[in-house]
């Protein structure tokens, strides 16, 4: 299909599965029981999670970018993946203050984002950062990789990151701790102390080019 048939498309169907998907989304939070597990920006269902997106043909629709339809203190976990670097700034302020207000006391968002740092210290590296598995990662997305540059150039430039904002460890522990947060943790991919976050990341064959980050209400 033509790119700009597609993009009508898929514009065409999200204006009119966004409202069904909102009012589904306000019953099914309604009605399950708390605490929940939420997952935002998930593409498939997965046990045990509330997983919502903002996508045309999502089932549960949730803006976590606006209030979330949920009471203070509903909330056991927040999960995710590759999903903050898509928004802005005020745009994931907004989202962290309203995880925090939901999650109950002791509750814990977990974060996945590409590291800019790891990426900045691949291109310093120089020519062997090409023969990484973050380099080959890429390349199996079709994307240029032939010089360090293009390893800095990609998690900013690429995916409409460029349109969000990128982030670091310390960039996201400063803004947990803005939104309340404490106890922010890096953790390997797909691991974590909390046995309902482990094994969720989707990512750990960059080689580290991933940041996955737990912080605590």
């Amino acid at each position: 299909m033509n790119p700009a048939v597609r993009a009508v498309a898929r514009g065409a169907v999200r204006t009119a599965n966004t409202p069904i998907a909102k009012a589904r989304t306000a019953r099914a939070l309604a009605a399950a029981p708390r605490p929940l597990k939420l997952e935002i920006g998930g593409l498939t269902p997965r046990p045990g999670w509330f997983v919502t997106n903002v996508s045309a043909l999502a089932r549960n629709y949730l803006d976590a970018t606006r209030r979330w339809p949920l009471e203070d203190g509903s909330l056991e976990f927040v999960y995710a993946d590759n999903v903050i670097e898509h928004i802005t700034l005020p745009a994931a302020r907004v989202m962290l203050a309203e995880a925090y207000r939901c999650l109950e006391p002791g509750g814990v968002i977990r974060l996945v984002t590409p590291d800019i740092r790891a990426h900045v210290e691949l291109y310093l590296a120089g020519a062997g950062s090409l023969d990484t598995p973050a380099a080959a990662h890429y390349r199996d997305m079709g994307l240029t990789v032939e010089h360090p540059i293009d390893l800095v150039r990609i998690p900013i430039g690429s995916f409409g990151h460029h349109a969000g904002y990128v982030y670091d460890l310390d960039t996201l522990d400063q803004e947990f701790k803005r939104a309340g947060f404490h106890s922010t943790l890096r953790c390997r991919p797909g691991a974590s102390e909390h046995p309902a976050l482990i094994g969720l990341d989707q990512r750990g064959h960059e080689g580290g080019a991933q940041l996955a980050v737990e912080a605590t209400r």
